[in-house]
């Protein structure tokens, strides 16, 4: 069998949602015959650890890290390296890798960046795919720009009078970097715009601001790329919250959803469309959310998530046996695309270091 890391956990704000997620898609392909689930969970100082105990929930309730074994990547090629007697020894050899890590360092193409670096077939999305799905304002323009329509923003740069000059209350302040909705407020006035900065600026150096739509319906969709090279369009669901604004209790603690969203076929037709054509324009990889919003008859892109929570398994399939074999057929696509990639050359052989330390070098 072929051994797949799961990587989640990470220096994060959504550190403790990872988890959760790792835990899930480590547990389901343990179902898997031809995939060996490697759990490597990064703790909040950053260090890499891989176990069986790493499998149970319970353990992460007081980490007892004596159980665990510290490993590292060290070259390129495909191997978990752990320490042994003050040297570093080969531990396990990887096929590929799936990227559980919510938030920054892991969502935001970090972890996509360090898989490249290493040569780690990632079946999560890419670089530029995650960094787009983080960065709300760059995601916004980059939709726009291939005609989805997305709500206007503006980046606050201390200037409350220049929120409130763009738009009308109520408003709503988001990091710009971020997900699970943390550090999210809904503002009716001065005062509770003034709440709602401070509590962001805890979280991001990037804020935006957008015009809040009273009355608005949202809609999730995932999506994914099978083995045949199809993208799958899961069906969609409606989450609940009690102001309006989505929570992260809402979301991870005491939330109420509807599915299959209650939604007019037309609709769900539209959105599903999209999705797709979001799923292929950014060049994603492995399963990805997009949460929309519908106001006025208007489908609204709300936010693009590479790392959507439990992989939203839920919107594919009823039990952890099928999403098995999903997680198989994601896997496989991207073997497949990379086995082709294997044959692009890395090294270009020049002349330009031959005269350095002579004439040469007074030109650079």
């Amino acid at each position: 069998m072929k051994n797949v890391a799961i990587f989640f956990g990470g220096i994060s704000v959504e550190h403790d949602v990872s988890v959760l997620t790792g835990i899930i898609v480590s547990r389901t392909l343990k179902n898997s015959k031809k995939y060996n689930p490697v759990p490597v969970f990064i703790d909040t100082d950053g260090r890499w650890y891989t176990g069986e105990a790493l499998f149970n929930i319970d353990f992460y309730k007081n980490i007892d890290r004596k159980k665990l074994t510290g490993v590292i990547f060290l070259k390129r090629d495909r191997t978990l390296y752990r320490f042994k007697k003050n040297k570093l020894k080969p531990f396990i050899a990887l096929s590929c890798a799936i990227n559980c890590m919510h938030g920054e360092n892991g969502e935001d193409g970090t972890l996509s960046g360090i898989a490249k670096a290493y040569d780690i077939p990632l079946c999560s999305p890419d670089i530029f795919s995650s960094a787009l799905s983080m960065d709300k304002e760059l995601q916004k323009k980059f939709l726009k720009g291939i005609g989805v329509k997305v709500t206007p923003c503006i980046v606050f740069r201390d200037n409350l009078d220049e929120i409130e000059k763009k738009f009308s209350y109520p408003v709503i302040i988001k990091p710009a970097n971020l997900g699970s909705s943390i550090g999210i407020k809904k503002a009716d006035n001065r005062r509770e715009l003034e709440e709602a900065v401070l509590l962001a600026k805890k979280y991001s150096d990037k804020i935006i601001a957008e015009k809040y739509l009273s009355g608005f319906t949202e809609i999730n969709c995932a999506a994914y790329q099978n083995s045949a090279g199809d993208i799958v369009v899961s069906q969609l669901e409606k989450p609940k919250s009690k102001d309006g604004v989505l929570s992260f209790s809402d979301k991870y603690c005491k939330g109420d959803r509807e599915f299959p969203a209650k939604t007019d076929e037309k609709t769900a037709n539209k959105i599903r469309k999209i999705t797709a054509k979001v799923y292929k324009e950014t060049g994603a990889n492995g399963i990805v959310r997009i949460d929309y919003m519908i106001y006025n008859g208007e489908i609204i892109l709300n936010e693009i998530n590479s790392v959507p929570g439990s992989l939203s398994y839920y919107l594919f399939c009823p039990t952890f046996t099928e999403f098995t074999a999903i997680l198989e057929d994601v896997i496989e696509k991207t073997e497949r695309e990379n086995n082709g990639k294997s044959t692009l050359l890395k090294v270009y052989k020049s002349s330009i270091l031959e005269g350095v330390g002579t004439k040469a070098s007074k030109r650079l």
